[in-house]
């Protein structure tokens, strides 16, 4: 009898598709190109001598044989993690101490959920957070204050190690029962018509808003320039204006009444980086930290 070759990779493909019904969001789940994702699929049906999925212009959908595939694919999946878990548990040094540097923003934002989710999991393992401007988290790591930084990829950082852990659209922050809060998106041309909070030009967000907004060049109604993204969140919530920011900057806990919108046409996307030294690769802790991160932001409101 002839047996099957599958590897993790193709079932993990395999299990986000079914449950996203869409290549594009599985391949950014998984942080892969649309392309590679797809190559996954094909060998795994390949290898099988079944079709798994049918495609349509909208969604993915599952054949009869990847329905009867799934629940086998997924029980796989759950048992090696919770097993990975365990193992890594064992093995995590007691008493180790994982430093990490990060912006005020993400620190106040995704990083409680992860270190809480990773303490749990490791509790062996004590966590030290930096959070300090986006600009020092790359001398913090270098100085050695920090194992590893978690920042915007706004500079150069040629000295270190650096690795996207994930993509951030900018999205539309408005009041909850705002105009813009009833759509499902919103286009750039849309802003023209409400009073607009941005952060001062200089700041990394600013720079990265100013190529879409030349387009619409002295038809914006800028009300606010202000220095941190905490400041317009409060104008938001007041009813002062709506704003343009990444999607994480609404995963803080306390934001109330501020509703977040996909931007579109264009989409602009802000990438997230992990830095850390060449000459010491990352350590199991920082590694099963990452991809707790990763996961948890993957689950943002508004992204991409």
């Amino acid at each position: 009898m002839q047996s099957t070759h599958l590897t993790l990779r193709q079932l993990r493909a395999f299990c986000f598709v079914a449950q996203e019904q869409s290549m594009t969001r599985a391949a950014e789940k998984l942080f892969l190109t649309t392309s590679a994702l797809s190559m996954l699929i094909r060998s795994l049906e390949e290898e099988l001598g079944l079709r798994l999925f049918e495609r349509t212009t909208r969604r993915v959908m599952l054949t009869d044989a990847g329905t009867e595939l799934l629940p086998t694919a997924l029980h796989t999946l759950d048992q090696l993690d919770s097993s990975v878990r365990l193992l890594r548990a064992t093995h995590l040094k007691q008493g180790e101490l994982l430093k990490i540097a990060t912006s005020p923003l993400l620190a106040a934002s995704l990083m409680p959920a992860v270190i809480s989710q990773f303490r749990s999991d490791f509790p062996g393992v004590r966590v030290a957070l930096l959070d300090v401007p986006v600009a020092d988290v790359a001398e913090a790591v270098r100085s050695g204050q920090a194992d590893i930084g978690v920042c915007t990829s706004d500079q150069e950082n040629r000295d270190l190690k650096s690795e996207v852990i994930f993509q951030d659209a900018l999205c539309v922050a408005c009041p909850e029962g705002h105009a813009l809060a009833a759509m499902d998106s919103v286009e750039w041309a849309d802003l023209v018509e409400f009073p607009l909070i941005l952060l001062k030009p200089g700041t990394g967000l600013r720079t990265l808003l100013e190529k879409p907004m030349q387009r619409w060049a002295g038809q914006f109604r800028l009300e606010y320039e202000v220095a941190n993204i905490q400041t317009a969140l409060g104008l938001i919530g007041a009813g002062l204006g709506v704003s343009v920011l990444p999607a994480y900057s609404l995963a803080r806990a306390g934001i109330q009444g501020i509703a977040a919108r996909p931007l579109t046409n264009p989409q602009v996307i802000r990438e997230v980086v992990t830095l850390y030294a060449p000459a010491k690769p990352l350590s199991d802790s920082a590694e099963s930290f990452l991809n707790r991160f990763k996961k948890l932001a993957a689950q943002t409101p508004a992204r991409p």
